[in-house]
């Protein structure tokens, strides 16, 4: 790819659409967007007594071809080096605080659990999050993920949790995102928080949609 033939490509729908687009292989994106639907799938499968019809989306539900959709694209993001317009507002040297917990819950429950980029369903490691029903109830599916004292642990160090742990929600954990970015002055705020899966969110790095060619918010 030449040098800036970003500016020949289409308005992309997400962050995730747009770095799968450039740095992903063939069917990445399928796998990545139908995992987030069979999981959410599954969920209400189980929250609505249909045990054996949970079992199968979950399982369905491809923990290593998603790891391998994430290591891979990020070793081609460094390879091949921007994909993205250079040009944008200049960084502040005081940023605003990065938003918590707290305001993290608050955005969540305003945009239903979904991602406002991508649309697709996102999910929590806390206390009471719904991913923790399937994990709890399948502890097969997910061997190196468990539940103590309603938290989830993994294989790392001191329960600490691993890519390779949680690889079937990897792309779809949820995070607060600034939709103008935090080091260009973008404020922790409602009005400017939106509710990310990981894979939009780590896609979006601190770029401004405009640089990625990605369709403006409605």
């Amino acid at each position: 790819m030449a040098d800036h033939e970003w500016q020949n490509d289409p308005m992309f729908e997400s962050p995730t659409h747009f770095f799968l687009h450039h740095y992903g292989q063939p069917g990445d994106l399928n796998v990545v967007m139908g995992a987030a639907m069979s999981t959410e799938s599954a969920l209400l499968a189980l929250e609505r007594g249909d045990r054996d019809q949970a079992e199968r989306l979950w399982a369905s539900v491809d923990g290593a071809a998603l790891l391998s959709a994430w290591d891979s694209s990020n070793k081609r993001c460094k390879e091949l080096g921007p994909r993205w317009s250079l040009e944008r507002p200049d960084a502040v040297a005081t940023r605003d605080k990065p938003a918590n917990s707290n305001i993290a819950k608050k955005v969540y429950a305003r945009d239903g659990h979904r991602c406002r980029y991508c649309g697709s369903p996102v999910f929590t490691r806390n206390k009471g999050s719904r991913i923790l029903k399937l994990i709890e109830a399948f502890p097969e599916q997910t061997p190196n993920l468990t539940i103590v004292n309603g938290s989830l642990h993994g294989s790392g160090k001191s329960g600490a949790i691993r890519n390779v742990d949680y690889a079937k929600f990897l792309w779809s954990y949820a995070a607060p995102d600034h939709v103008f970015p935090r080091s260009l002055g973008g404020l922790t705020n409602m009005n400017n928080l939106v509710t990310s899966c990981s894979g939009c969110n780590y896609s979006k790095m601190d770029l401004t949609l405009e640089q990625m060619g990605v369709r403006p918010l409605e």
